[in-house]
């Protein structure tokens, strides 16, 4: 199975963005967190194309990339940051189905690729649990993960319910 691929500039890309209609479904009680607006969304559909075009770019050139901000900030919070557990469970049903605490201070310079039981595959929805701590305070903390199956870039929802509790 091939990663989608996009043939689409700039330009017809903000066009078709501007001509989406939203649903009004996902809209929340006043009192609490509002829907994004048309432009927030249209952001993040850009910062979606953007990531599906880099990862395009990849493919092609059949290498991938990791990398840390040269910032000295940057460089002081990826080495005092631990992971110290990941798992996924059922979402459904919570039912574990893949643990690892085998994560080594490499994880900003070597690939992490883990192999999960194929019985995963049969999960409605699957939830995903990081347990990490830092020596450094983390302010306006964003996870961003890709997801591949078979070589398949598969769009994933991220939840930015952390908690953030322990850091320090």
């Amino acid at each position: 199975m091939e990663p989608k691929r996009f043939d689409i500039d700039e330009e017809e890309l903000g066009c078709k963005i501007r001509n989406v209609k939203l649903s009004e479904k996902c809209r929340l009680k006043d009192e609490e967190k509002p829907v994004k607006d048309d432009e927030s969304r249209a952001a993040q559909a850009k910062l979606d194309f953007e990531v599906e075009r880099e990862w395009k770019q990849l493919q092609d050139a059949g290498v991938g990339k990791i990398e840390i901000s040269n910032s000295s900030w940057a460089k002081k919070v990826c080495k005092g940051l631990t992971i110290n557990h990941m798992n996924m469970r059922c979402a459904d049903t919570g039912r574990l189905m893949w643990q690892s605490d085998e994560w080594g201070q490499d994880i900003f310079r070597v690939e992490q690729k883990a192999r999960l039981p194929v019985e995963i595959l049969k999960c409605p929805a699957v939830s995903r649990e990081i347990n990490f701590s830092s020596a450094e305070e983390i302010t306006k903390f964003r996870l961003e993960q890709r997801v591949f199956l078979a070589e398949a870039a598969l769009k994933v929802r991220l939840c930015s319910r952390l908690r953030m509790n322990g850091l320090h």
